[in-house]
């Protein structure tokens, strides 16, 4: 079976590895997307969202990821993102906690808010609670 290196990059380096996985299911602008190995090279911007990395054995480790880049090549997967973490690593607590803030900010609607700003938190702290819950 052919399988593919995954690589996901950081500001702060590579935040995650893995060797001979056989698909990358992954959000992009134009969508979802599942990766396989021969995949025909490309780059692709990403959405907040999960990341999931299946395994042969049907193994799947799953991430949070935020805004950034895909690229693919023939055996190897590249993503590009300002935070990467996996589902065990995520403190629940905090994100919901950073949800909580960011609908706050988002209702109070205060002249001067980074609407933007706001919703991109509140679009990460959603899919940090959702890959860490399942």
């Amino acid at each position: 079976m052919n399988t593919l290196n995954v690589s996901i990059v950081t500001p702060n380096g590579e935040a995650y590895r893995a060797e001979e996985a056989s698909m990358v299911v992954l959000g992009t602008t134009s969508g979802q997307v599942g990766i396989m190995a021969n995949h025909v090279p490309m780059v692709a911007s990403l959405k907040i969202g999960p990341l999931k990395v299946v395994f042969p054995d049907g193994k799947e480790e799953i991430l949070a990821v935020s805004e950034g880049f895909v690229e693919t090549h023939k055996d190897k997967i590249t993503v590009i993102v300002q935070t990467a973490e996996l589902d065990k690593d995520i403190d629940v607590e905090r994100a919901k906690r950073a949800k909580e803030r960011a609908e706050k900010r988002i209702a109070e609607n205060q002249e001067g808010l980074d609407v933007r700003r706001a919703q991109l938190a509140l679009a990460k702290a959603l899919t940090r609670i959702k890959v860490a819950e399942n």
